[in-house]
């Protein structure tokens, strides 16, 4: 009878966003220059080439799964459900750590927009390597569908993704 009181589960699921990581330009990942991730083989999200100090931040509310250990990597799992790997740099685990600073550890629960890492851009570029970084939903076969802003320039905790349905 008071079905206006009750509450629309998918509707609350179309609300999750995901936030850019840092400031930036936004880039497709299909037009990244490695085929792991332009083919979209881990994943499906976007990238964003940064302008700023090297501070990456989270780009949801979620609980950090693994920490790679040289730091250019890290798996987030967010309190809706999605799987989230935020690839700093590519090839950089060459780096084996060299240039990074993690600021999170496994099993902390973060805050989108809360600092996950440090990274020395100048290094990462110095050593001919691409300082994009990746932020790929992992599970993407689990999503309805989502959309990601026009947005080129972006800011870091500017909303990226939006209403993505799982």
């Amino acid at each position: 009878m008071f079905t206006f009181l009750k509450k629309d589960k998918e509707t609350t699921k179309t609300k999750s966003q995901l936030v850019a990581v840092q400031n930036g330009t936004l880039v497709k990942v299909e037009n990244l220059p490695d085929p792991m991730f332009a083919e979209k083989i881990l994943g499906d999200g976007f990238a964003i080439l940064p302008n700023n100090d090297g501070i990456v931040v989270s780009p949801a509310d979620a609980t950090v799964e693994e920490v790679q250990d040289t730091l250019h990597a890290y798996c987030l799992h967010t309190n809706d459900g999605l799987d989230i790997l935020v690839h700093i740099g590519i090839n950089t685990v060459s780096l084996n750590g060299e240039g990074f600073k993690s600021k999170v550890k496994k099993g902390q629960n973060i805050k989108a927009g809360d600092t996950l890492a440090i990274v020395d851009l100048n290094l990462i570029e110095s050593k001919g390597l691409p300082t994009y970084t990746i932020v790929l939903i992992t599970n993407v076969d689990k999503l309805k569908n989502f959309t990601i802003c026009n947005n080129k320039e972006v800011k870091s905790g500017e909303t990226i993704v939006i209403n993505y349905n799982i």
